[in-house]
């Protein structure tokens, strides 16, 4: 078993009506299986693309659209993860990134690039 400590920091003086400052740093336990920060050339089809296999626990993913396609080209394509039947959850426009728990069943996500290729990045640890 391992530790894992994801933070999020979140500022503004402007976003809403008082200024908003907080931050969040749970630490959560995790355990194999797991995936280690990966990168793929994403493609416009989703099942082609499959970064989380299908498992019955909760595994957490991490995901980023680097702005970037496989030839090291700037890209503002939209990077979109799915459920494998290709139902959306996520729209991450170039430089994003998505943290969240993705709960147990048999549940596999696959990206899909609205045009061309994108180079995502993405990791996935199971909870304890």
């Amino acid at each position: 078993m391992a530790t894992l400590t994801p933070t999020i920091k979140l500022e503004s003086t402007d976003a809403t009506s008082d200024s908003l400052s907080f931050t969040v740093n749970p630490s959560v336990n995790v355990t194999d299986p797991s995936v280690g920060l990966s990168k793929l050339a994403i493609t416009t089809t989703g099942g082609s693309n499959i970064i989380l296999p299908s498992g019955t626990a909760t595994r957490y993913l991490y995901v980023k659209h680097t702005g970037k396609d496989a030839s090291d080209a700037s890209v503002t394509s939209t990077l979109t993860a799915e459920t494998e039947d290709g139902k959306p959850f996520g729209h991450l426009k170039a430089g994003e990134w998505m943290f969240l728990p993705v709960g147990g069943g048999t549940v596999k996500v696959q990206l899909e690039a609205s045009a061309g290729t994108i180079i995502a990045e993405y990791a996935y640890w199971t909870r304890v």
